[in-house]
């Protein structure tokens, strides 16, 4: 039997669909920098830029959003060596100060790789063995979801993907999760736990039928609106007061409260 804040969850976000979610993904600000850099560099290029950017998505010093900002602008310029050119963009940005080093590293393993954006789920397993991690790793799911970004700015349709890759658990989602009354799990143990969060949104997405890297959107812009008070992304009401079930979550964060946000 489903419990209530599952069916709250559940029915809210499939009365709105996958079109919804699609017109969402459009305003997401990862979404635009995407598309800017498919249209300065083309589909393989900016497939390959955009792969590494989200490889390295995390511990930023700001707001994910403002991240792949600078990362778009950045790279508006010409590229005469991807891996020489990526590794001085490391240690450039002034969100990436943090492990910068380790950064480098991740870069310089799949610095030569081209990622298939036609067949993500075998790219998911390729980038697997190359870094040597987890498939379900919070940063490789992230970046099936931005090479699907390039396929649709680059193909100019909306592509749903696969239900078997799992939703990248950061502190935003594994807060909302909390939030919603989904888990118990306080949101640094969520991050910890990202199974049991991965699990639970598994199953949202099997009852909504909407695959979870596109339940994903909704979590992160609907996110800023209930960690920051900012929705600046006009998600809809009905899908934000979803995420303040618990009456903690109904006053947005300080800044300090949300510095481990990725």
């Amino acid at each position: 039997m489903e419990s209530k804040p599952l069916k709250r969850v559940v029915d809210t976000i499939k009365s709105f669909g996958i079109e919804y979610i699609f017109r969402l993904e459009k305003k997401d600000p990862q979404y635009r920098a995407v598309c800017n850099i498919v249209n300065r560099h083309g589909e393989v290029l900016g497939a390959r830029l955009v792969l590494y950017n989200a490889l390295i998505s995390y511990r930023l010093l700001g707001k994910g959003e403002e991240h792949w900002e600078y990362f778009s602008t950045y790279f508006s310029k010409n590229i005469y060596d991807i891996c020489r050119d990526f590794i001085k963009y490391i240690e450039e940005s002034p969100y990436l100060k943090l492990r910068v080093e380790a950064r480098k590293r991740r870069i310089l393993k799949i610095c030569n790789y081209t990622p298939d954006i036609e067949d993500v789920e075998s790219t998911l397993v390729k980038l697997s063995k190359l870094l040597n991690a987890s498939p379900d790793q919070k940063t490789l799911t992230f970046a099936i979801k931005i090479l699907n970004y390039v396929y649709m700015c680059s193909r100019g349709v909306d592509r749903m993907l696969p239900f078997t890759i799992p939703i990248p658990v950061d502190y935003r989602v594994a807060y909302l999760t909390w939030c919603s009354g989904l888990t118990d799990l306080l949101p640094h143990e969520g991050v910890k736990k990202h199974r049991e969060i991965q699990s639970i949104w598994n199953e949202v997405a099997r009852l909504t039928n909407i695959p979870p890297l596109h339940i994903d959107t909704i979590l992160w812009l609907g996110g800023r609106a209930v960690l920051y008070g900012e929705n600046i992304h006009g998600v809809s009401n009905k899908i934000i007061e979803i995420f303040r079930w618990r009456e903690e979550c109904r006053t947005p964060l300080r800044r300090s409260q949300a510095t481990s946000e990725v």
